[in-house]
């Protein structure tokens, strides 16, 4: 025998009738229809054209869509929340999406986050690649922070192909709220990005919720540099008290190089004859292989610092990697550590009290672009990879246009300065 069907109570023709409250007198228009469990539902109006409206619309869509026309409690218990999301939403300023819409979304993601894993569960996996794959522990560290950051606003039980454009904005509103800077927003954002990119391009998720997100506005701040005359005292100390500092200091100054990279850079890269400083893709943060001129003055630092006794060797940041401590990264890690150590015994040395944020590459991008005005060029010596809008916005007005070859031509005490300091390096052309 086939299934009984449900036998659905009848529904009342909606009508609307007066009805005198009992403990204020007032006389409504009431006008009751029933719900698909038989419950009674009622509403109240005061203007007759209204309840008549009302009516109309109930009986029209009765005639078309017959029992799926009427609603449950529990369906106008979610109509009720809705409603109060819209209000929500408009005191706030912001545009509420359709119901309809919001309710396909819901049932799409129900769908996709049946087959997907929680939003820890794709955390910890995507963290584990990117430890596989060696990035740097600087880059590590920053990766795990922001997600940190990300996911602290999503359950962490929640499918991972549950999580919306419309959540991803949310959590970033409330991070703004929470006092963040839009820089750091957006650096969260980012990494979020890159999370979803990774499980969709293995069909973890069938979408990447951040993709359609808007990114917080950052308005670019003033870079920090420091003058000609701060560098020659840097580098001058340095030459007197850390001469195996040297090469570092003036690679970073004079080719703008990352942080990271400079950790990772041998002295055997750097081509004196062509005068060009090769960073290939395994050590470029973009994986891209690049070449920076090396300009005079460089030469020189490193001919100074050879002078006292450091060999042209190896890597420009020497370290000594312990026993259990060979892991992936653990080599960038000391690296870095080794460079931060430096900076701290030759700047109290050397009467920098003040050190700008990334100091030496900013200072190289700006007297750069102020010496050639030639942003693709610059762009392409820093490892940019999204063009020179940033580049220019940032760093055109950084320092005096004069300014440019002086930073250039910080040589070492008593190496004599060529003529044509200020001339521009020769630059060769690769594919």
């Amino acid at each position: 025998m086939g299934a009984k069907m449900r036998d659905f109570p009848r529904m009342k023709k909606p009508t609307a009738k007066n009805w005198t409250d009992p403990r204020t007198g007032k006389t409504y228009l009431r006008v009751r229809t029933t719900d698909t469990n038989g419950k009674s539902v009622s509403r109240m109006f005061t203007d007759p054209a209204a309840a008549d409206e009302y009516v109309a619309t109930l009986t029209k869509e009765t005639k078309r869509h017959g029992r799926a026309a009427a609603v449950n409690s529990d369906e106008i218990s979610g109509l009720s929340l809705w409603r109060e999301f819209v209000a929500g939403e408009n005191t706030a300023g912001r545009d509420a999406p359709a119901l309809r819409d919001m309710i396909a979304g819901a049932i799409a993601r129900s769908r996709d986050g049946i087959a997907t894993p929680p939003l820890a569960d794709l955390y910890k996996r995507f963290l584990d690649a990117r430890e596989r794959e060696a990035v740097s522990p600087v880059h590590m560290h920053a990766l795990q922070m922001r997600l940190n950051r990300f996911t602290s606003y999503f359950n962490a039980d929640e499918p991972a192909g549950a999580v919306t454009t419309d959540g991803v904005e949310r959590a970033m509103a409330s991070m703004r709220a929470g006092g963040l800077a839009p820089q750091t927003v957006k650096g969260i954002r980012g990494a979020a990005h890159g999370m979803f990119q990774w499980a969709l391009d293995r069909n973890i998720v069938t979408s990447n919720p951040v993709t359609r997100s808007k990114p917080p506005k950052v308005v670019a701040g003033e870079v920090g540099t420091l003058t000609p005359s701060q560098l020659l005292v840097l580098l001058r100390t340095a030459l007197e008290h850390r001469p195996a500092a040297v090469p570092a200091l003036a690679v970073w100054a004079f080719c703008g190089v990352r942080r990271s990279e400079l950790g990772r850079l041998r002295f055997e890269e750097m081509d004196r004859e062509r005068a060009e400083l090769r960073i290939s893709a395994k050590k470029a943060k973009t994986s891209q292989v690049r070449y920076v001129p090396m300009p005079r003055v460089l030469m020189a630092w490193l001919d100074a610092a050879e002078a006292a006794g450091v060999a042209p060797l190896g890597k420009l940041v020497p370290v000594k990697i312990g026993p259990g401590k060979d892991g992936p990264g653990e080599e960038d890690k000391l690296a870095e550590g080794q460079i931060n150590r430096w900076l701290r015994e030759i700047r109290p040395m050397a009467g920098l009290t003040k050190w700008p944020k990334n100091a030496l590459r900013h200072s190289f991008a700006s007297y750069s672009c102020a010496l050639h005005d030639d942003y693709p060029k610059v762009s392409a010596w820093l490892g940019h990879s999204g063009g020179t809008a940033l580049l220019e916005a940032r760093y055109r007005h950084a320092v005096p246009k004069n300014a440019g070859e002086k930073w250039f031509a910080v040589y070492p005490p008593g190496h004599a300065v060529p003529a044509e300091t200020g001339s521009k390096p020769k630059n060769r052309k690769h594919a």
